[in-house]
């Protein structure tokens, strides 16, 4: 309940702290002589409307992450195909941050309709959702407390009304159509009474409300706690939910558990394709920031494992790095891709396949080189190098920009890469 009473504290005190203000209340204070110029365009107009409607200034307001950075958001909220607006913004002696919807009158002019209070007085995230049948997009903001605490906050705008329909305290939160229903599910990491990492699948109930999917899988005796959550298709359809976790004594290390929507138990449950005790095991990894994604953009969520012996050697002493094998385990054939992590600057450089099982990593004659060799050192069949991001030696291939860093790579003289479809200069990922 501890989540629950920081929530119900933070929303008290915006209730005693302040307040959306209404019509025709004036204020005045340094914020206002401080605001920013006046917008041109449609932005300008919602701003004038907004202010004509408060009977003051607002002070526009900037969410600091995500997609969506910009207090004026646009989208259809009512699902008549129509763009409406809506804007983040604080009035003079107020505390928390309100939310406004306006819509465009028969003369084309913007009109506020409702506004709301917010849950604190910093919106971290906002995004949109189709969490509920029809057109209609529900607003998703995710607030933070002074308390480095999260809550998200889910509004639905219907009949000139925005109703909050969810709030609850977060760790991180994802939206994917998890059970098929063709519209959109909230999945939600935070943690219970009694500390414990807890997940959550809420999925719209047809009223206007959330219904609770059952979530297994993070074993206590296992995980201390969820790193990360990502979602997407398996290899033969169907959605699933990789859950990043952590283990051990000092909570530094992470393994993954797979998922997948049971539509007779209505529960996430399990992947059938792999144990989660395999699983659990072959995704042990030392690496804190190696978390589960889809690396490749093509819908699928890869797993990343630390192969141990299986005919790779790593003797370099100049740089940390790591085998690393990227595992699809809904699929057949789950190697999905072998390459090099540099554990310093936090990118991946994608090696051919057929090298798997058969290569000496060690360090190369410059500084900060390394190189890739036959088990018994006699062939060379990559260099990889980190330089100057303004060396323009010949004969590299330019891989990427890592931290004002440039990373290049040189193969052997006497490489030849068996695979038609392998490009030395399109496999490099910064994680």
């Amino acid at each position: 309940m501890k989540a629950w009473t920081r929530l119900a504290a933070v929303v008290c005190a915006a209730a005693l702290l302040a307040g959306c203000a209404l019509p025709g209340q004036e204020r005045t204070s340094v914020e206002e002589l401080l605001r920013a110029p006046r917008l041109e365009g449609d932005y300008g107009e919602i701003q004038a409307a907004l202010d004509s409607w408060l009977g003051q200034s607002a002070q526009l307001k900037y969410p600091l992450n995500g997609d969506l950075l910009s207090p004026f958001l646009m989208s259809d909220f009512d699902g008549d195909n129509v763009q409406d607006a809506a804007v983040l913004y604080t009035v003079a002696d107020t505390t928390n941050i309100c939310l406004a919807i306006l819509q465009k009158d028969e003369t084309g002019a913007w009109q506020v309709q409702d506004a709301i209070e917010g849950l604190t007085d910093t919106v971290d995230t906002v995004q949109f959702a189709r969490l509920q049948e029809g057109g209609a997009n529900q607003i998703l903001v995710g607030y933070t407390a002074q308390q480095e605490d999260n809550y998200l906050a889910v509004y639905d705008y219907q009949d000139g009304e925005i109703d909050s329909i969810f709030a609850e305290p977060y760790d991180q939160y994802i939206i994917e159509d998890i059970t098929g229903t063709g519209y959109e599910d909230l999945v939600l990491l935070g943690t219970d009474e009694q500390g414990n990492a807890e997940i959550k699948l809420l999925s719209s109930d047809r009223k206007g409300g959330f219904r609770q999917a059952m979530v297994s899988g993070l074993s206590p005796d296992k995980f201390t706690g969820c790193a990360s959550l990502a979602a997407g298709m398996g290899a033969y359809g169907g959605q699933y939910l990789v859950l990043d976790g952590w283990t051990g004594v000092s909570g530094t290390n992470l393994a993954s558990v797979l998922l997948r929507y049971n539509e007779q138990t209505q529960q996430m449950e399990p992947a059938r394709q792999v144990s989660a005790d395999a699983l659990y095991e072959a995704s042990l990894r030392n690496v804190p920031d190696l978390t589960s994604r889809d690396l490749d953009k093509d819908g699928v969520v890869e797993i990343p494992t630390q192969p141990e012996g299986a005919g790779l050697i790593n003797i370099s002493q100049g740089r940390r790095m790591d085998f690393i094998l990227w595992m699809d385990y809904t699929s057949a054939q789950p190697r999905k891709s072998f390459g090099i992590l540099d554990e310093e600057l936090s990118f991946y450089l994608e090696l051919p396949m057929e090298w798997y099982g058969s290569l000496l990593l060690t360090d190369g004659p410059g500084e900060n080189e390394v190189e890739l060799r036959s088990q018994d050192g006699q062939q060379l069949y990559l260099t990889i190098r980190i330089t100057d991001i303004s060396d323009r030696t010949a004969g590299w291939t330019r891989l990427g920009v890592v931290s004002n860093r440039l990373v290049q790579a040189q193969f052997g003289p006497d490489t030849v890469v068996a695979d038609p479809l392998y490009r030395l200069s399109r496999s490099f990922y910064i994680l």
